[in-house]
C-alpha cells in the first residue's frame, strides 16, 4: 500500500464511532473473557503460577533504597540534635562571684588538671 492509501484510510477510520452499548457492556465482557480464559488452564498450570507467584520474593532494590532512606534520615537528626557539651568534659566551671554591686557577676575559672585525649596508658 502506498501512502496516500493509507491516510485516505485513516481519514476513514477517524469517523467510526462504536455503539453506545460497546461502552456500557465493556468490563463486564472484558471480565468474562478473562475467566473463561481461566477456566479452560489445566488445573496443574494454574497451581503452578500460583505457587511460583507465592514464592517469589519481595522487591528487594525497592526495599533496600526505603531502608537506606530511613537510615540517612535517623542519622541525620542524630547529629543535627548532638550536642557536643554532653559528651565532653567542660573545659570551665562557671563560679559565681557575689559582689557589693546590683548585678551578680561571674567568673570562669579553669580546672587545676591538664585535659588531654591521649590515652592514659603509657608504652614503655
Amino acid at each position: 500500500m502506498d501512502n496516500d492509501n493509507i491516510s485516505k484510510l485513516l481519514r476513514l477510520k477517524r469517523y467510526e464511532h462504536p455503539p453506545a452499548e460497546y461502552f456500557e457492556n465493556f468490563l463486564t465482557e472484558f471480565q468474562l473473557r478473562q475467566r473463561a480464559e481461566v477456566i479452560h488452564r489445566p488445573f496443574f498450570q494454574i497451581a503452578w503460577d500460583r505457587l511460583c507467584h507465592l514464592l517469589a520474593p519481595p522487591n528487594f532494590p525497592r526495599l533496600a533504597m526505603a531502608g537506606s532512606f530511613a537510615v540517612a534520615v535517623i542519622a541525620t537528626g542524630s547529629v543535627l540534635t548532638w550536642s557536643d557539651s554532653e559528651t565532653q568534659a567542660p573545659l570551665a566551671q562557671k563560679i559565681p562571684q557575689v559582689s557589693s554591686k546590683s548585678s551578680p557577676s561571674v567568673q570562669y575559672v579553669l580546672p587545676a588538671e591538664v585535659v588531654t585525649y591521649a590515652s592514659a596508658r603509657r608504652s614503655f
